[in-house]
């Protein structure tokens, strides 16, 4: 095998603090996507490399990127920090390992693709991960990574913003730190070509409140910080409700702009 399995049971409350969401039947903001995208139709338009080959998905997550990916190519490896969500992958469809992408278990160019999706904001040293993938890549091998542009998910920004909290001023809230805007500069730490697409716009068309108090506490460890002076959290969450709510009441729906880009990386 080229790889070797990480840490079991690595703690990743000090890069991706996701503790305190309670789990929840509803879907997530993302599950509202309008026009909805079908990930098989996107990984066949836009991450063409992975059939047949040996691909990681990086900071996998809970693997929503696993069943189609895992049925293209010849092998598959999901990397998290945190065994919580790799234990929500099928182990039939992809191996797991507990690692970290600023410091990759894999020897030198393990692996034809190597997949970044929605993740590189999150990590703290982007430059690190980048050299990382770079290194676990074998020759002629590509990196795809997907982000947000700077300019995306203002209304959600501005409801946070509205009610005593400016996430900027966090230091790192979300696309802010790796997006289409700057992550061309970010990627050369370990890549010397480069090329980014931005996708098509979208929206998600949120009707329950409840889905965007999901979504702030999910990124409390990221807003917390940017809480205005003699603002509690609960407090926040509380008023981020009730506007919402105010919000889809009248409207009959709160409506977020996307817009994604995708970097390819050689």
């Amino acid at each position: 095998m080229p790889y070797r399995v990480g840490v079991p049971g690595i703690d990743d409350r000090a890069h991706h603090r996701t503790a305190g969401v309670a789990s929840t039947c509803r879907p997530s903001i993302y599950d509202c996507r309008q026009p909805p995208v079908a990930l098989s139709t996107f990984v066949d338009a836009h991450l063409s490399r992975i059939r047949d080959a040996r691909v990681m998905d990086a900071g996998a997550g809970a693997g929503p990127y696993v069943p189609v990916v895992a049925a293209r190519a010849a092998e598959l490896v999901a990397v998290d920090l945190a065994t919580i969500r790799l234990s929500q992958i099928d182990a039939t469809e992809a191996h797991q390992v507990c690692g970290d992408v600023q410091a990759l278990p894999f020897r030198n160019g393990s692996f034809d693709v190597v997949m970044a999706m929605h993740m590189l904001y999150h990590v703290p040293d982007i430059a690190a991960a980048a050299r990382e993938f770079r290194r676990v890549l074998r020759d002629g091998g590509v990196l795809y990574a997907l982000t947000n542009s700077t300019s995306a998910q203002a209304e959600f920004a501005e409801l946070i913003r509205r009610n005593g909290c400016d996430p900027s001023a966090g230091g790192d809230f979300g696309a802010l730190r790796f997006s289409n805007e700057n992550g061309v500069e970010l990627l050369r730490a370990g890549f010397d070509h480069i090329s980014v697409v931005e996708l098509g716009p979208s929206r998600l068309v949120v009707t329950d409140p409840e889905q965007l108090v999901d979504e702030v506490e999910r990124n409390r460890y990221l807003l917390e910080p940017g809480l205005r002076p003699g603002v509690a959290w609960r407090a926040f969450v509380h008023d981020v409700r009730v506007d919402a709510g105010r919000l889809i009441a009248r409207d009959g729906d709160f409506r977020i702009g996307e817009r994604h880009g995708l970097f390819t990386c050689w």
